[in-house]
């Protein structure tokens, strides 16, 4: 394991920040054996050098996760939760494991609600937004069962880089920077990104010795640091202090009490290939599958890419799908979810009449009636930063991952070097809606919903194909969604489809407006601009936006392995 400490370790010697070794220059890579892809340099050369040393796919899963806990701690990491979707080669089957962040004991459904109505989501950010974590159980359960190498020796690329320091890159900068109101009334986060009053420039070399010493710590004692320890007593004690009166709290119980779960994969069929997605609460396998049963009667492959039909399509079976996810998408343990319903022939024949046979439906469709008492159709916040890493093994065990802590910056609490997350803003804020129960209302040790969309693709022989996955908020199936099109029906390897402009219908966060635009999301600065004319012409309210997905894919094609990354962010893959 010296190779291992000495590749990510140059700061010892010449004083500068750790850099990846070998270090990552290009989105795309192609190999024989394995793969990693990742949104950033450090995370993606942490992973390759794992599997190079002989370290399978979930060795190499935890090692990344912690890294980018270190690198990118705006939008993953220990403090937050994660959905993994994992390939076991060896029995030929596939693993839902779920470490999404969980409600704590005290938790209520009205516990949002002043006065009679829900407070806004400004309001719930902060202590009060912090939930159980689950992405360190997560990486230990898994670790347990599954990896071959030493624990504590996946754990030294992040000490390192927390010890030596790392070059801040510009997606966190500009999330600080949005963030900036919140996260300065937080002494450890302050002292991190601010220098003489001012917040550190990209590029600045960051180090995080707090974090460091709670990576030693768990490196030693694994998670149970976290679910009972010390770190766990010093989060429900640093989170707690800081929530008035007599207001829901967290308790070191809570932590002692959260396990990893393991739920069902979502499976459809397109055009004969199987898709395989994470079940519920990641709602966004779901809403993709149902979206391409809606898609396969129409011949998209003869359909040419710069025409405005075909995206067309994709934004309209995704706004009736969309109508489904909000409505019923919920934590199984606590609600009925209609998962088998949703796919059936009939039912997917019956939502395709929602499809206009030309331009823009006249309003967003409704959820289709699939239990008595109705579900309230309901759309609140969503986690809006998040990572992805996707990861292929020499033996063919294969990882979707993708992790948050809730939106930028999660809580805006930081315990001994760790972000916590802020997933209680991402139930809904009030237990109804228009006088009807919402799915996704708080309840203790509830988890919330996700469009978290892990997913993997076997091809005609049931063969692996494809491990992708993507950051993005409520935006993330239809990022997934665009790639599985490009490569299935438009015949595109990976990384191409990738590059494929990102038009959607939906909200963005766009900072050069006064209101988030709601309508057709069309990407600037790609081909789909000269669609606008005819999609206006169609009916659509459309807006010319940066719409930046982190896309990480691994295609397996002819005996080769292609990695794949989205060039609107500094993603990387490697392998050989």
């Amino acid at each position: 394991m010296r190779l291992l400490s000495l590749s990510l370790c140059l700061i010892s010697t010449v004083g500068y920040a750790a850099k990846p070794a070998p270090f990552p220059v290009t989105p795309n890579n192609t190999g024989e054996s394995f793969m990693v892809s990742a949104t950033n340099p450090y995370v993606s050369s942490t992973g390759y050098t794992i599997l190079k040393q002989g370290g399978n796919a979930i060795d190499a899963m935890v090692a990344m996760q912690m890294v980018m806990s270190v690198v990118e701690p705006d939008m993953t990491g220990i403090g937050g939760g994660t959905f993994a979707l994992y390939f076991d080669n060896k029995t030929n089957q596939f693993h839902a494991l779920d470490g999404r962040d969980e409600a704590p004991a005290s938790a209520s459904p009205d516990m949002f609600v002043e006065n009679g109505k829900a407070i806004s989501r400004d309001e719930i950010l902060g202590p009060r937004s912090v939930a159980v974590p689950g992405t360190l159980r997560l990486m230990y359960s898994a670790h347990q069962e599954y990896g071959s190498m030493p624990w504590a020796e996946l754990l030294k690329p992040a000490i390192d880089l927390a010890k030596n320091g790392y070059a801040m890159n510009s997606y966190t900068y500009d999330i600080v920077v949005r963030e900036q109101a919140r996260l300065i009334n937080d002494p450890e986060i302050k002292a991190l990104y601010w220098k003489d009053g001012e917040i550190q420039p990209t590029g600045t070399l960051m180090k995080n010795p707090a974090i460091a010493h709670t990576l030693e710590m768990i490196a030693q004692k694994g998670d149970s640091y976290l679910y009972g320890g010390e770190f766990g007593k010093n989060i429900v004690e640093t989170v707690n202090s800081r929530i008035e009166g007599d207001k829901p709290k967290l308790s070191i119980d809570d932590f002692k009490n959260y396990q990893m779960k393991k739920r069902e994969v979502v499976e459809t069929d397109y055009r004969g290939n199987t898709v395989i997605s994470f079940g519920y609460p990641a709602s966004g396998g779901m809403m993709v599958s149902q979206t391409l049963e809606l898609l396969e009667p129409y011949n998209i492959a003869k359909m040419p890419i710069t025409d405005a039909e075909p995206w067309r399509l994709m934004a309209e079976a995704m706004r009736v799908s969309r109508a489904d996810r909000i409505t019923y998408a919920g934590d199984p343990d606590y609600v009925e979810v209609p998962a088998d319903e949703m796919l059936s022939k009939g039912y997917i024949d019956e939502r395709r009449k929602l499809i206009p046979k030309e331009g823009s439906a006249d309003k967003n469709p409704k959820a289709g009636e699939l239990s008595e008492e109705q579900p309230a159709q309901h759309q609140e916040f969503e986690s809006k930063d998040t990572g992805h890493i996707s990861i292929l093994d020499s033996a063919g065990n294969a990882i979707a991952m993708t992790s948050t802590i809730g939106t930028g910056m999660g809580s805006g609490v930081m315990v001994d070097g760790v972000i916590m997350n802020a997933q209680m803003a991402n139930f809904s804020a009030s237990p109804t809606f228009k006088g009807k129960p919402v799915q996704n209302t708080i309840e203790p040790g509830k988890r919330p919903r996700s469009a978290i969309t892990p997913l993997m693709v076997l091809d005609k022989n049931d063969e692996l194909r494809l491990i992708v996955g993507s950051p993005g908020s409520s935006q993330i199936p239809g990022y997934v969604l665009k790639t599985l099109v490009g490569i299935i029906d438009w015949n595109l390897s990976a990384q191409e489809a990738i590059d494929l402009p990102n038009i959607q219908y939906g909200t963005k966060i766009d900072r050069t407006k006064a209101k988030d635009p709601t309508g057709l999301l069309v990407e600037k600065k790609t081909f789909a601009e000269m669609l606008v004319p005819e999609l206006i012409q169609q009916g659509y309210p459309v807006h010319v936006i940066p719409v930046v997905s982190g896309l990480n894919a691994i295609e397996i094609k002819d005996g080769k392995v292609y990695g794949a990354s989205d060039r609107r962010r500094a993603s990387s893959s490697m392998g050989e």
